[in-house]
């Protein structure tokens, strides 16, 4: 275990500024392609905080999902976000073709400078077609050595002007400082007091927050914000371990706010773990959205939870996290510059990036977590009750 800030932002290495740098004076109108999951999208807004201090007045444009807009949506420095529809892949090119012709129409209009794709974008065939119908000048992704497909790797080569080079193997670069590693190829240097992943929820999340708390009789500051489930049941925190985290907390008169994701098997969880316990444990699971979350994270003491998206959701809102760690990699996806408290099992095969062990949904390396590692991470936050600020802003 580790309490600690994150040590994999803090490393320095030389920049040499690469021979086909692009001079920032000419890149004004900037489109970022996100990544679809959660947690990828969190830490690719490290690019937004970067290039609106390097290049003050610039245009920021996003292209994401459609569930995970709302993220952006009240972010003052982005200055508009255009999303994808997941079910378009589904239904295919033709059926899809009136809404993607209106979504390329409203991205023409802007004549961007520069198209960054996120490394973690698994759909490599939007930022190769953007560069070309929209005839963007520069465009930046990760290696096209990284697309399984021929005709993609085909396509990076050729609409890419700059690519990263090919990963190592095996890859321990946080996933924050890869997406911060598109803007170094171009020679741009992010300064270290603006690589943040940064959300704001806006005016009506936080009223409705502040709603919930004042209805439950809860002060800022005044409760652990628990989520121990992840998108995988393979990366959730055994039961076991969260009934005795969950009577702890009890047993010190600590508030707890359980939330969850809103899949069946999610809430189901959450519930059973919640019902039975006193007005000191409340049960919040499936009812919140993203922006709703992420200001409840504002409003909280410290995270306590899986490795998930919500882990880094409160991590970008400065909240101290303490974070299971199962078959996900800690080196890549932990939370990012925050007070941290990483636990971890004792597994040679960690991380295996698989749903568990087998991809059976249950992971060896989880089930070895003893619960005093976890409540001794928890103690400082016990008494007294005071906010802990980040080590890291």
């Amino acid at each position: 275990m580790a309490d600690t800030p994150n040590p994999s932002w803090a490393q320095t290495r030389p920049h040499r500024t690469p021979s086909d740098a692009v001079a920032a004076s000419r890149l004004q109108r900037v489109l970022i392609i996100m990544p679809q999951l959660l947690g990828d999208a969190v830490l690719s807004s490290v690019l937004v905080t970067a290039l609106q201090d390097m290049i003050p007045g610039i245009r920021i444009d996003i292209l994401v999902h459609q569930p995970l807009a709302e993220l952006f949506r009240h972010n003052p420095a982005i200055a508009a976000v255009h999303t994808i529809d997941r079910g378009w892949r589904r239904k295919g090119l033709w059926r899809t073709l009136r809404p993607r012709w209106a979504l390329i129409r409203a991205l023409r209009a802007h004549r961007y400078d520069l198209l960054i794709q996120s490394p973690h974008t698994t759909d490599g065939s939007w930022g190769p077609a953007l560069k070309a119908l929209l005839r963007i000048p520069y465009a930046v992704g990760a290696s096209e050595v990284t697309h399984g497909s021929p005709l993609k790797r085909f396509m990076w080569r050729r609409l890419f002007t700059h690519t990263l080079p090919r990963p190592p193997d095996p890859n321990r670069r946080h996933v924050a400082e890869l997406h911060l590693d598109l803007l170094r190829r171009l020679g741009l240097k992010p300064a270290a007091t603006a690589r943040r992943a940064t959300i704001e929820p806006g005016a009506v999340a936080r009223a409705r927050i502040d709603a919930l708390l004042a209805l439950h009789h809860i002060p800022p500051q005044g409760f652990v914000l628990f989520a121990p489930l992840a998108g995988q049941r393979g990366r959730t925190l055994p039961a076991a371990l969260c009934r005795d985290f969950l009577d702890h907390c009890e047993a010190q008169s600590l508030t707890v706010v359980i939330t969850s994701g809103h899949e069946a098997w999610q809430q189901t969880f959450a519930h059973a773990l919640a019902h039975g316990r006193g007005d000191g444990i409340i049960d919040l699971a499936g009812a919140l959205t993203l922006t709703e979350l992420a200001a409840l994270a504002s409003a909280a003491r410290v995270f306590v939870g899986a490795d998930s998206g919500p882990m880094h959701i409160a991590a970008a809102m400065g909240l101290p996290v303490i974070v299971c760690f199962g078959p996900g990699d800690h080196h890549r996806f932990s939370p990012w510059q925050t007070r941290l408290s990483l636990i971890t099992g004792n597994r040679p095969c960690q991380p295996c990036e698989l749903d568990g062990c087998g991809n059976s949904g249950h992971a060896d390396c989880l089930y070895d977590i003893q619960s005093r590692t976890l409540l001794d991470a928890l103690r400082p936050f016990e008494t007294p009750f005071e906010f802990i600020a980040p080590a890291c802003t």
